[in-house]
């Protein structure tokens, strides 16, 4: 199903959630598993750091910038081996990987298509009086090749209901078959979630429902709140939803998507 897991690592709680969840999928499927630690190579930077010791009053001396550059990659080498350890105790095969960059590019370059991505987003990039900055997780969505599971949690839960969204289009026709081998991992409850926003789809996805053995929910709504409010009642542990290659310039202006990767409560699945 999958050639490799790609984890982003950064420390925060989402992000091991993300782990558990990546190391959980890598070792039932028996396929490797990389974790990624990227130091942003801003943070080490001579002049920002010369700027910041004016502003907050430290002592500043030139080259300051190698220790901390020796103090970040020390901590990130035992968020590594954290991770490592954990992936251990799982049974996974896994790797890890430092590197100095930008972490949502690296993140992106290192996968394939073949690949998924697991990352975590932290409740502090959640939107600011409805404004919405660009973030790591917002930037990985947007440009990877492959699926992206994005962990908002600070908790891991066992996947137990799975809330599949189709528009009913037949671009989202291949989702069916993808849920119900993912499904072979978690052994789920899953729904077949569509909102007839412009035109009745009731009898196609009822009928695909029906095939799949999962569960319709068809709503009269729009199709943006219907899934975080239905995935709230529902007490989904996992939203799969696709992003159709000729919408891809808009995922991150004002669709659907948008609106559920900042207003959504639960684990999220973009599926390219």
């Amino acid at each position: 199903m999958f050639s490799r897991v790609i984890l982003g690592v950064d420390g925060e709680k989402p992000s091991f959630v993300a782990s558990y969840y990546g190391l959980e999928l890598g070792a039932k499927l028996n396929i490797p598993i990389v974790g990624i630690h990227v130091l942003d190579k801003t943070i080490a930077n001579e002049s920002l750091l010369a700027d910041l010791a004016g502003v907050l009053g430290f002592s500043y001396y030139e080259g300051i910038s190698n220790k901390v550059k020796e103090f970040l990659e020390k901590e990130s080498t035992a968020l590594l081996d954290e991770f490592s350890t954990l992936g251990r105790n799982l049974n996974a095969k896994v790797s890890t990987m430092q590197t100095w960059g930008n972490p949502a590019k690296t993140i992106v370059s290192q996968a394939d298509k073949e690949d998924i991505i697991f990352i975590g987003k932290p409740s502090h990039e959640k939107a600011i009086k409805d404004i919405h900055i660009s973030s790591t997780s917002e930037h990985i969505v947007k440009h990877a090749k492959c699926p992206v599971f994005i962990a908002f949690k600070e908790e891991y839960k066992k996947i137990e209901n799975i809330m599949l969204c189709h528009d009913g289009a037949d671009e989202d026709d291949k989702l069916l078959d993808f849920t119900k081998k993912l499904n072979d991992v978690y052994n789920a409850k899953v729904f077949l979630y569509h909102a007839n926003e412009f035109s009745d789809k009731s009898e196609k996805i009822e009928n695909l429902a029906k095939t799949h053995a999962f569960e319709p929910i068809i709503q009269k709504s729009l199709a943006e709140d219907g899934i975080v409010n239905t995935s709230n009642n529902i007490k989904a542990d996992l939203v799969i939803l696709g992003s159709h290659k000729k919408r891809i310039a808009h995922f991150f202006l004002g669709s659907t998507a948008t609106f559920v990767f900042h207003y959504i409560k639960t684990n999220l699945l973009v599926v390219k």
